[in-house]
């Protein structure tokens, strides 16, 4: 805490016993100085948090927010990377079928699976767009569903 901000005095007498446990958290390090573990105490006593820890309440609203937009992302990329397997595991099964079944040219295998592709796109887009929604309802705080 700057000095600009402490600029009013208190005092007061103490037995000692409480000087000397008073000295020892800051001998232990809990504390930097025997006045910021009476100006902690006052605050306390008084039910508000310190100044210093208001801003660290804010630090830490910051990093869950940050925490939580991260996992949301990765939520959403884990989703992704398994809508990709899932699709080139489809391909590589199509393909493996039209290679045991019969001996075609290569070409022509990818044409065939090309052409499979675009005229199943809908279906695909629409088995996308529900997975999609399903992802987004389960990733919704139960709160906010409607």
């Amino acid at each position: 805490m700057s000095e600009g901000t402490l600029d009013k005095r208190v005092q007061a007498s103490v037995p000692s016993e409480l000087k000397d446990r008073i000295r020892e958290l800051v001998d232990c390090e809990v504390y930097d100085s025997e006045a910021e573990i009476v100006r902690a105490a006052l605050w306390d006593f008084v039910g508000e948090p310190p100044p210093s820890a208001k801003s660290a309440a804010v630090e830490v609203e910051a990093s869950t927010e940050l925490h939580h937009d991260l996992k949301e992302r990765l939520d959403l990329l884990a989703w992704l990377l398994t809508v990709c397997l899932l699709l080139l595991a489809a391909v590589a099964s199509r393909l493996l079928e039209a290679i045991a079944r019969e001996k075609i040219e290569p070409m022509q295998l990818l044409d065939q699976a090309l052409r499979r592709s675009v005229d199943e796109r809908d279906s695909a887009r629409r088995k996308l767009a529900a997975g999609w929604r399903a992802f987004r309802e389960v990733r919704q705080p139960q709160n906010e569903k409607p």
